[in-house]
């Protein structure tokens, strides 16, 4: 097995800064991936050479990268489809911490008895984590789901339903200036660009979007900063 210089993954992990959503779940994971990737040079160093051992070590490296794939697809991708696909974002970092601990608990007791320590008091810590959305978050991709369903069943309240929708998950991300409104249509283009014709679900979302946001946007970002507060008309999205 080639031992890896564990420096090197903390050099390339995502910027916390730019999280788009998610950021309290990204944040979250960054911190166990950041704690994780300090504590291999020394699980490496001390060689924990049987097979149950290097194979940890492994899924450990292999889920630490899929964690930070995760990150940085929460600082560049697209504020609606994120809160789109909320629930297998939340889904998919409590399977990374639950890949961590276990491969932790897999070498715990391979490693020098400081070393052991260090590494189970973070198993606890990653036991207890909880990954949550933000409520603000949440709604805004409950209200975009129930669009979604409206549009693909072909309902006639689809059209009706979209103008306020779309208006009510551009307030919860904070899609509330021209430029905001600009970087979100990049974001939803770049993932077009990298889906191209092979997921035509995933594609057929991201063009409504942004055929969407070219019918509504501009005309929702003036009325938003002419307001400053939330339209009444989102009464109909409480969500109690």
């Amino acid at each position: 097995m080639k031992w890896i210089d564990a420096a090197e993954v903390s050099e390339t992990l995502p910027s916390h800064h730019g999280f788009k959503v998610h950021h309290l779940m990204c944040m979250e994971l960054l911190q166990f991936v950041t704690r994780v990737s300090v504590l291999l040079p020394e699980i490496e160093a001390a060689r924990p050479g049987c097979s149950s051992g290097r194979q940890a070590l492994c899924r450990m490296y292999s889920e630490i990268d899929k964690a930070k794939t995760q990150c940085q697809h929460c600082n560049e991708s697209s504020k609606l489809y994120l809160a789109f696909t909320g629930d297998a974002i939340l889904s998919r970092c409590k399977k990374s911490r639950n890949m961590l601990e276990k491969c932790l608990s897999q070498v715990q007791d391979m490693v020098p008895v400081s070393l052991g320590a260090e590494i189970s008091q973070l198993i606890a810590e990653l036991r207890s984590a909880i990954f949550s959305m933000d409520p603000s978050e949440e709604e805004a991709g409950k209200v975009i789901k129930e669009l979604l369903r409206r549009y693909l069943n072909t309902t006639d309240s689809a059209e009706e339903y979209a103008f306020e929708a779309i208006q009510f998950a551009m307030w919860k991300l904070h899609i509330t200036s021209l430029n905001a409104l600009l970087i979100e249509k990049r974001s939803i283009k770049m993932l077009l660009d990298r889906v191209g014709e092979g997921e035509p679900s995933k594609r057929k979302i991201l063009l409504l979007f942004l055929k969407l946001l070219k019918k509504h946007g501009k005309s929702i970002v003036t009325e938003q900063t002419d307001n400053g507060s939330l339209p009444d008309a989102f009464s109909r999205f409480n969500m109690d």
